[in-house]
């Protein structure tokens, strides 16, 4: 099998495939500002307006009240990538490899180390163990191509499922 073309992903594709991480890290953020909203009522309460424990759930408070902003950010950042990101990459899948290359980089994963695909709407992530991923974009593939590839990785074991 020999799979090889060029293509270049937008700011959006990008977008989509952070954006489960992004949400979950935010919700993270936004829940702290609640428990920490109640805790600094509930001090300020049992304070009666008196003493440093006024002060520590004011502080509280004001910190719940400014984690929502810092939660928009940081899903801002996490879905925001280099431009350099969406110029055009190679990429060529064969029996022995995935590989994507620009002028810039270039990687290469041999099929030992590919431990399950998850074909999304927009892509197929091919997972290895721990975090890293490589993902290669469904859209410039041919129907010809679309499945061959999904038989070649059906053959092999790796597909987690159907879309």
């Amino acid at each position: 099998m020999r799979i090889e073309f060029t293509f270049s992903r937008s700011s959006e594709y990008f977008r989509q495939q952070l954006m489960v991480g992004a949400r979950r890290a935010a919700r993270r953020t936004l829940l702290l500002a609640v428990a920490l909203a109640v805790v600094g009522l509930v001090v300020v309460l049992i304070s009666q307006g008196e003493g440093v424990a006024l002060i520590v759930g004011a502080a509280a408070v004001l910190g719940a009240f400014l984690l929502p902003w810092r939660a928009r950010r940081m899903f801002r950042d996490a879905v925001t990538v280099p431009m350099s990101w969406c110029g055009p990459h190679n990429y060529v899948i064969t029996d022995e490899r995935l590989e994507s290359s620009t002028d810039l980089t270039s990687s290469r994963w041999g099929w030992q180390v590919v431990r399950r695909v998850e074909p999304r709407p927009q892509a197929y992530p091919f997972w290895q163990d721990g975090p890293a991923v490589f993902d290669l974009p469904r859209e410039p593939l041919t129907a010809d191509q679309e499945t061959e590839l999904r038989a070649f990785l059906a053959d092999r074991g790796l597909l987690s499922y159907n879309i």
